[in-house]
């Protein structure tokens, strides 16, 4: 019994991680319900959004690099019980943290957890004695690029994705796709079968959770074209609004260099670098303004990071993709790994073999 509340714990957890985004232009037509009202033994964060609640607990457990039995008495998931020291010290910590931004940043929260932590459970009050080596900024147009540069510095980013990927006529060829990967753990060692089918912009993923002694769990997340959804074996698992949104972005941009049709405005910002590569940072905002930031290889041309986030009382609970390692299949290249991290929380998916132009029958992209 023991394994089977623990896979649906993980995923409760996950779920509940990844919480609150509100989209532009939707109105909110009742009350939001707060974590006081939510929660027992709330004495900090009382006001704080419910949903909140889940981002912001990894956001203090990845600043500290602790997990929740730092601040929480017991191992039985009972989060309420108090007579913990360290749970008294976050409380006194976040009154810190708010008065800070109130008093010197006008409520903007500028200064969380990570700020002075930065993955230690103390922060550390001595100074660095070694010189901080900064890696070296790439070189930057020599004057301000004026908007139709900007525009057109754009476009040819897109147009070389385009090409990385296999070109327009060679992606047109492929209508489908059957995927056999693999999710992996951040042991390295633990991992569980996945099936991915992608079709027009449609996608599912079935992930297997493995349970010798009460039969394997299932789940499935999908997006039909209109709505992105998720399930638990048969049972619906309900997503929050920036839940579904990023199961879609993956649908939408799965191989796809047509990017304008997935986001309202797109904008050249800066080189960056990315573990010593260069890349251009591309600012993509949707329709309903939500705002990510995209990473194309300066030399290859291919998509390498994705990046979007949701404002929490914290600052913004970042959900970030990296794709890597792309190879041929057919005559289109995908990244074979995937790597997917949200604080306190990561993954990845590698890809192990792909089909081409199977039929798929949309009832499979179907909740």
């Amino acid at each position: 019994m023991k394994t089977k509340i623990k896979i649906i714990a993980t995923f409760t957890f996950v779920l509940f991680a990844l919480a609150l985004f509100v989209p532009k232009g939707e109105t909110q037509t009742k009350q939001i319900e707060t974590a006081g009202q939510k929660f027992k033994s709330i004495k900090v964060l009382s006001e704080m959004p419910a949903d909140q609640m889940g981002k912001v607990m990894n956001m203090m457990a990845a600043s500290l690099g602790v997990d929740c039995k730092f601040c929480h008495a017991s191992n039985d998931r009972d989060y309420e019980k108090e007579g913990f020291e360290h749970k008294d010290t976050a409380r006194q910590m976040l009154k810190m943290t708010f008065e800070m931004n109130k008093n010197y940043f006008k409520g903007r929260p500028e200064i969380n957890c990570n700020s002075c932590h930065q993955g230690k459970s103390h922060p550390q009050p001595s100074f660095p004695l070694k010189p901080v080596v900064q890696e070296e900024r790439p070189a930057q147009p020599a004057k301000k690029p004026t908007a139709e540069e900007l525009l057109a510095k754009v476009e040819e980013i897109l147009a070389k994705y385009e090409t990385a990927l296999g070109g327009k006529t060679n992606l047109a060829k492929i209508t489908s796709r059957q995927i056999k990967a693999q999710r992996l753990e951040p042991d390295g060692k633990t991992f569980e079968a996945e099936e991915i089918l992608q079709k027009s912009g449609k996608m599912s993923v079935k992930t297997t959770y493995p349970s010798k002694e009460f039969g394997d769990y299932l789940v499935t997340e999908g997006f039909d074209g209109k709505a992105a959804w998720k399930r638990g074996n048969k049972d619906e698992i309900v997503l929050k609004a920036d839940e579904a949104e990023q199961i879609r972005r993956e649908a939408q941009l799965f191989a796809n260099p047509n990017l304008k049709a997935v986001y309202a405005k797109m904008e050249f910002r800066i080189v960056d670098k990315i573990d010593g590569r260069e890349v251009y940072l591309v600012t993509a905002t949707t329709a309903d303004n939500q705002r990510e930031r995209l990473y194309f290889d300066v030399q290859t041309g291919l998509l390498v990071r994705r990046a979007a986030s949701t404002a929490t009382i914290l600052g913004n609970f970042v959900y970030q993709v990296d794709y890597t390692d792309y190879k041929d299949f057919g005559v289109v290249k995908l990244p074979t790994v995937v790597k997917f991290a949200v604080p306190n929380i990561r993954w990845s998916r590698k890809v192990l073999e792909v089909k081409n132009n199977v039929t798929i029958d949309d009832a499979k992209f179907m909740k």
